[in-house]
């Protein structure tokens, strides 16, 4: 297992680092939420760890922003604001799990292993749409089961349309769900994403298009090129 913890406490870093050498786990580090977007986009991970107060954002922010993004990682957020209503927004806003500050590191490895679980229960979900395959858990795609590579907003937009089982989504919803809100995507992004996003998907004999439907949207469905 390969964590990704984003905590500026130094000594907590240091404490942490420890207890899951110790426990035969593996984490990386880092202090901003920039650097952890950085690593989230080169490296894998298994799960991630976020504190609430860093420097330069709300951990609750990277947390919806990868929700928005597509990347669907078990995320555990860190904070001493542990108020009943704290909770409700962690989890509203894409937390898997929520944890009070001061913590005991027991406690924190059975969350990590709790968010592991229903993330393995999630993973035999797909969505299909002809030869393309979409997980739920890992949001991967596959076309006649072998991975394509895509954009992270490339994938958001092959969940969205396949969760939306051949019905139109519209731009709205698309520009909504593609951004965070202090994030800006016009139209005309949108569309040279989806343009890209069929050649992927032309260039590996996809059966399933994306189309225009006049005045609702785009939608994915089976049909002859």
């Amino acid at each position: 297992m390969k964590l990704l913890v984003v905590e500026d406490d130094q000594g907590l870093s240091a404490a942490l680092s420890a207890a899951f050498e110790a426990a035969g786990m593996t984490a990386e580090f880092c202090a901003t939420a920039e650097v952890a977007r950085q690593f989230l986009d080169s490296y894998h991970f298994d799960a991630l760890i976020v504190d609430r107060g860093l420097p330069d954002a709300d951990g609750l922010d990277l947390v919806q922003s990868l929700r928005r993004g597509g990347n669907a990682i078990p995320a555990i957020v860190l904070t001493a604001q542990s108020q009943p209503s704290a909770r409700v927004e962690g989890l509203d806003r894409g937390a898997d799990d929520y944890l009070g500050k001061p913590f005991l590191f027991a406690e924190l490895r059975a969350r990590i292993d709790a968010v592991m679980r229903r993330a393995d229960r999630r993973s035999d979900s797909w969505l299909q749409c002809a030869n393309l395959s979409y997980n739920l858990a890992t949001q991967q795609a596959q076309v006649s089961g072998r991975p394509i590579s895509l954009t992270p907003r490339e994938r958001a937009i092959v969940g969205l349309l396949l969760r939306a089982g051949g019905r139109p989504v519209s731009l709205a919803r698309l520009e909504d769900e593609l951004c965070s809100p202090a994030e800006a995507l016009s139209a005309n992004a949108l569309e040279v994403s989806i343009h890209r996003l069929r050649r992927k998907l032309d260039a590996s004999g996809c059966e399933a298009l994306v189309k225009a439907v006049r005045g609702l949207g785009y939608c994915i469905e089976e049909g002859q090129r």
